[in-house]
């Protein structure tokens, strides 16, 4: 029977939180063992309607505890600097996968989780539990904390839906522009795509209050004619970007994952995959400690050690990505090097393997 010091407290609502919670009852937390905060039933929404993309690992993570919705996948992703000649694709056919990726809506994602956890048996689910009886607390959402590590990208990311004229045959589409990146990403329903559009604030805040037909047009001349005409077909939603890392700390029966630990910028879609990865290598270690019987708060430095390279290497990748491309000066070496990655097929596999599975151990 477990006692009150087997108990993991999940402080989170949202899909790390309830996918650490659905990790751990697959590594051996029996009924008892697990306090989660309550689940909302209904989501704003914004919230509920905001496109996620899951990568190919986190795809397969998720679907070993509970069953997925109806999701795009993402058979390539094409990648290229607006003005320039260089580009680089990324296919799942060269690395024989089914896919790099999964896009849906938040919404659906949240309610798969919570009705996986609603079927496991003896979940503690009204967060009764307080942290000082709890032998690890796990913070999994919201933000890393006012003593964190802030960088600024001076960029508000516009999210939006549009509909295309063409279909994109499950393409994501990255076009890297002098003031940001523009993504829009292939969603479920046809030629419907989830637009994310990167620029300097006042410049994200002028196209949110442009007139739809106007919106359209500046798109377009943004992105290109690959799709056909792009209709906008959706709110327009503001988010002020910044990377956040929190600092290490040095309570042992506390740690932080996802976005409690770093939020990123959206430019590679890695921030909530990052997260994901934190949960299940979290309840692996978590789960060998109590299968021997040691004490939980044996796991955080241990954790700290091996998340560590799988941190620092997406959030380099990412802020290159954000940056890189926003100066002039070097946009003709970038172009050159787009052009050069899509030649040569090792690296672009190996780029495209580390953001599908990132550095995990299964």
């Amino acid at each position: 029977m477990n006692t009150p010091r087997a108990v993991v407290r999940i402080e989170g609502r949202g899909p790390v939180g309830m996918a650490l919670a659905l990790f751990l009852s697959r590594h051996g937390f029996g009924p008892g063992s697990i306090a989660i905060d309550p689940i909302p039933v209904a989501l704003p929404a914004w919230l509920a309607s905001r496109s996620i993309a899951l990568s190919l690992g986190s795809w397969q993570l998720l679907s070993r505890v509970a069953a997925l919705p109806p999701a795009a996948p993402i058979l390539r992703v094409e990648a290229s600097l607006r003005g320039h000649a260089g580009r680089t694709r990324l296919q799942a056919t060269d690395l024989h996968a089914p896919a790099l990726g999964h896009v849906l809506r938040y919404g659906p994602l949240h309610r798969a989780l919570a009705d996986a956890l609603a079927a496991r048996p003896g979940l503690t689910r009204t967060g009764g539990i307080a942290g000082a009886e709890a032998a690890l607390t796990v913070a999994a959402d919201g933000d890393p904390g006012a003593a964190s590590k802030v960088h600024d990208f001076e960029q508000t990311a516009l999210l939006t839906e549009v509909v295309a004229g063409r279909d994109g045959h499950g393409t994501a589409f990255e076009r890297f522009t002098d003031e940001g990146p523009l993504a829009l990403l292939p969603l479920p329903q046809p030629r419907r795509h989830a637009l994310v559009w990167c620029a300097r604030p006042a410049e994200s805040e002028r196209r949110a209050a442009l007139a739809a037909a106007q919106f359209e047009t500046e798109l377009r001349a943004a992105f290109g004619g690959t799709l056909g005409a792009l209709r906008l077909d959706g709110d327009r939603v503001l988010a002020p970007l910044q990377r956040k890392v929190r600092n290490p700390g040095s309570e042992p029966r506390r740690i932080a994952i996802g976005n409690a630990a770093q939020a990123l910028h959206p430019v590679a879609g890695q921030g909530l995959n990052l997260g994901l990865r934190d949960a299940f290598e979290l309840a692996v270690r978590l789960g060998e400690l109590r299968a021997t019987d040691r004490p939980l708060d044996e796991a955080a430095a241990a954790f700290a050690r091996a998340r560590r390279a799988d941190r620092a290497i997406t959030i380099a990748i990412t802020d290159a990505l954000a940056q890189a491309f926003t100066y002039p000066a070097i946009a003709r070496l970038e172009s050159l090097m787009l052009g050069v990655l899509d030649l040569a097929a090792p690296a672009r596999n190996r780029f495209a393997a580390s953001l599908m599975f990132g550095l995990r151990s299964g």
